[in-house]
């Protein structure tokens, strides 16, 4: 029983860690990209906050765990985080907001949902394509990388509505509390340049030392899952404990994707309460797409660069394909769901969430159904 609480409880102490240091990543990127149209910024800079996890963590599953068990370590989080992001976070946000109001559904802008939905559907096309090919080199990880551009420079030359959102300082001078406080709350930014207001030198002061501090803890939620995905494995000091004995890719679907995804949860339920509901979709479904592009695009380019094209054998390509189309087809049930005329109400949202449990489920059930593939 060791053997599974032990990673399990690491693995929820990332998390937390890894939300904290998010809001202070969030606070320097808002800072940095102050003044953006709103949809934009959700789907820019909000999702780029959220999604620098999922990056560390397919870095770290590549380099340290080495080509196709790196590689399913890698896919898997960046697929359990699309599909956390798609079902639980825009759900999560839309039930907040209902359940502090007297209004019966929330209305979010269906041209916003149907370009990152869109955006998001072919970005998964490309990524199962390439791993039915059986290889991934540095070629296909360029197209991702090249996919986002994309996706960037055609929001860009779109959205010219919209509202500015200013920045506005997220505390007054009767909010400022000392350091050993900001340390007990784990308030980053505080700790990093104490009470003063954000300019453009502290932001990115602000903005790299919490993304470092993230790359830092994400080593450790990496290390966790492996340990939670072996049959055994030794700690100092706990001497050899028992995992789950299944492969890390089905590990990586559930507990490194959830424990990613903090940081994206809390934002888009933040700018829910705000108001901000076209944000908080967009922030979910512009994660999506960074996940699949860049965190995943970016750690694969570089591996394939320098060591050689990841070979993947039939069985994990059908194994992947497989799983692929729960990716594709719930990606495309929530994108049918938020779109609908009326707005989403909460039992929409129950819907998705109970579709992200069925889901879960059933990765389990694969899982332990699941003989030589890896």
């Amino acid at each position: 029983m060791l053997g599974l609480i032990l990673p399990l409880v690491l693995i929820f102490l990332c998390g937390y860690v890894i939300w904290r240091a998010g809001d202070t990543f969030l606070e320097g990127s808002n800072y940095i990209g102050r003044n953006l149209k709103d949809g934009v910024k959700g789907a820019t800079i909000n999702a780029v906050a959220s999604s620098m996890p999922e990056l560390f963590i397919a870095l770290f599953f590549l380099f340290f765990l080495k080509d196709v068990t790196g590689f399913s370590g890698g896919v898997g989080t960046s697929f359990g985080s699309v599909l956390f992001n798609s079902l639980i976070i825009p759900s999560t946000a839309v039930l907040g907001v209902l359940s502090k109001s007297k209004k019966n559904s929330v209305i979010v802008s269906r041209k916003i949902i149907i370009r990152d939905g869109f955006w998001l559907l072919l970005v998964e096309f490309v990524l199962i394509y390439f791993i039915q090919q059986g290889v991934i080199s540095w070629v296909e990880s360029l197209v991702l990388i090249v996919l986002y551009g994309l996706y960037v420079l055609y929001l860009f030359k779109t959205m010219k509505g919209g509202h500015d959102i200013n920045y506005e300082e997220p505390f007054s001078d009767k909010d400022k509390v000392s350091f050993l406080s900001a340390f007990m709350i784990l308030d980053l930014k505080r700790m990093i340049i104490r009470n003063q207001k954000l300019n453009t030198r502290t932001a990115w002061v602000v903005f790299v030392t919490s993304s470092l501090i993230i790359g830092f803890v994400c080593y450790f939620l990496v290390l966790a899952c492996e340990w939670l995905g072996s049959e055994t494995y030794t700690v100092s000091g706990f001497g050899e404990l028992q995992g789950l004995g299944i492969p890390l890719l089905f590990v990586a679907i559930v507990f490194a994707a959830i424990g990613s995804s903090f940081p994206d949860t809390i934002i888009s339920y933040k700018d829910a309460q705000k108001g901000n509901y076209d944000d908080a979709i967009s922030n979910a479904y512009g994660s999506n797409i960074f996940n699949l592009c860049i965190a995943l695009g970016v750690p694969l380019f570089l591996f394939t660069f320098l060591y050689g094209p990841i070979e993947l054998t039939q069985e994990i390509v059908s194994l992947i394909t497989s799983l692929s189309l729960w990716f594709f087809g719930l990606t495309a049930f929530s994108i049918f769901l938020y779109t609908r005329l009326g707005g989403v109400t909460r039992n929409q949202s129950l819907i998705l969430i109970t579709s992200y449990v069925i889901f879960i489920l059933f990765i389990f059930w694969k899982a332990y159904n699941v003989e030589g593939v890896f």
